[in-house]
């Protein structure tokens, strides 16, 4: 009942059945990262983006800020109004900041855009949904699922409402 049609599925439960055999003393507590550790991340993260989307070296002016900035709405609107509003307020402030970049720089929005949204994008609720299903517990599993199709639909929303507040100078 563990198999798992992704290969996420599949090697999560290969990695927790590998663990499970594990003895004790190779098992690791969980320790909280220390504050540094967020922004290492994020520069590595965005940095992997210029690669991921074969972007030029001259475009790391608008994807690093506007993945910092994704990242910093996303806990800021969360924090203010729920996960749900705050993923549509993040999309809101990616998508000005991208329609406003492409203006400034002639640039087509999707250069600042799609680097925000993989900051953005739920995969964690998804991760999480997968892995209750994975433990049996359904309702836990229909419950991050849910969640992850609303933060994912707040998200949308928050782009298009940036496409009409500021629209860019092109379209993509």
């Amino acid at each position: 009942s563990d198999v798992c049609s992704s290969d996420l599925g599949v090697g999560t439960a290969l990695g927790w059945r590998v663990a499970d055999l594990l003895p004790k003393a190779l098992k690791v507590a969980r320790i909280p990262l220390p504050d540094y550790a967020i922004p290492l991340a994020l520069l590595a993260a965005g940095t992997s983006y210029l690669v991921l989307l074969k972007a030029r070296p001259r475009d790391a002016v608008v994807i690093l800020p506007i993945a910092f900035l994704a990242f910093l709405a996303a806990r800021g609107g969360a924090a203010l109004l729920g996960p749900e509003l705050g993923a549509c307020v993040a999309g809101l402030i990616v998508g000005l900041a991208g329609n406003l970049q492409a203006r400034l720089r002639d640039l087509p929005s999707a250069v600042g855009q799609i680097p925000g949204m993989l900051v953005l994008v739920p995969g964690s609720l998804g991760f999480q949904g997968m892995r209750a299903m994975l433990q049996d517990d359904v309702e836990g599993g229909v419950e991050a699922g849910f969640s992850m199709l609303l933060v994912a639909g707040a998200l949308v929303a928050g782009m298009l409402a940036a496409g009409v507040l500021l629209p860019p100078r092109r379209a993509l």
